[in-house]
């Protein structure tokens, strides 16, 4: 009866690990709350993980390189339209968009919804794009594409957008993104080409790696952040739900920005421009714009962007179920 027992103890102590396994490294969502809850409730036991957010941010983008299919990537990239077109929307017309609409905001509102405008689309978006019965391999050309080109467009947004009232080191900002993007995202290509059926057979594991990281990056600088004070007014509230509806249209607009594609890719390509690298924008914010304190706005800000997932994928599933209905049409009914 004993041994029966611690049988059936070990099984569900294993069983509840796996399932907490899964959540982690499957839920994103549930990745970034608890790392925002663990930074606000335990700052000044947490914030010295956001010393080594650089090197935590490095790591997202090798292990999620070596994630990538290089043959679909490619065959994807040939698009040239669809990839241009996504990139400038994603990289030029979303921060503006943002920015010249929230101009009336406080500062700290406006330059943390620029900034999140800027970024690429998240390196975790291979673990989303399917979920909300997108293309992952579509998802990652354009998280590749929009990736290597942030080094450039993000110090040119920031100079267009607030260099004549704050002060911005764009060449420093270059080299910091080029070292924590453009760098480890060559090593993964020439790691995965040198032993791709060792690198294909980890693929879990440089998952769960990445996400283990993002998590600790977010729980850092949230951390660091709180430190300072994170606080929640009535004001805030408002301009949450107003940030809603920017990025809800906006994401809106991205479904119509390769019409010729099918539905499905459609989707995913709305899909990565509202899954924006919430990790990437909360380390600029803190490395570049600490002093206009727009950390605890872009913690915000990332609740906001989950919020609207579950939108995101009941039309995703909408669409493509039903080709022929335009994205959000369940809307007008």
């Amino acid at each position: 009866m004993l041994r029966d027992k611690m049988r059936i103890n070990s099984y569900t102590a294993r069983m509840f690990s796996a399932i907490i396994k899964r959540l982690l490294t499957e839920n994103q969502v549930l990745v970034i709350l608890l790392g925002v809850i663990l930074g606000i409730t335990l700052p000044s036991q947490l914030n010295f993980i956001n010393a080594y957010s650089t090197q935590l941010l490095i790591l997202v983008f090798f292990f999620s390189s070596l994630r990538l299919s290089l043959d679909e990537v490619v065959g994807y990239a040939k698009d040239w339209r669809m990839t241009l077109f996504a990139s400038i929307y994603m990289l030029i017309v979303m921060p503006f968009a943002l920015f010249f609409s929230a101009s009336f905001l406080p500062t700290e509102w406006s330059v943390a919804l620029l900034i999140l405008g800027a970024m690429p689309t998240g390196t975790t978006i291979a673990l989303m794009a399917e979920f909300f019965g997108g293309k992952t391999s579509l998802a990652l050309v354009i998280t590749t594409i929009t990736s290597l080109l942030a080094p450039l467009t993000i110090p040119f947004v920031s100079k267009v957008a607030i260099g004549t009232t704050v002060e911005i080191d764009t060449a420093r900002m270059f080299i910091s993104l080029f070292l924590t993007i453009v760098a480890p995202f060559a090593l993964g290509v020439l790691v995965q080409k040198a032993v791709p059926k060792q690198v294909k057979k980890r693929d879990a594991l440089w998952r769960n790696i990445s996400v283990i990281a993002f998590g600790f990056l977010i729980t850092g600088i949230v951390a660091d952040s709180a430190g300072e004070g994170i606080t929640f007014t009535l004001t805030d509230g408002g301009i949450m739900l107003f940030a809603m509806a920017l990025l809800g249209a906006l994401t809106w607009g991205g479904y119509y920005i390769a019409t010729w594609r099918q539905p499905s890719e459609r989707v995913t390509i709305a899909l990565c421009m509202l899954y924006m690298n919430n990790t990437l924008a909360l380390f600029v914010g803190d490395k570049f714009f600490r002093e206009l304190g727009i950390v605890p706005k872009q913690v915000l800000l990332l609740l906001v962007v989950n919020a609207l997932l579950p939108a995101v994928k009941i039309a995703a599933q909408h669409v493509t179920q039903k080709p022929k209905k335009s994205f959000l049409s369940f809307a007008r009914r």
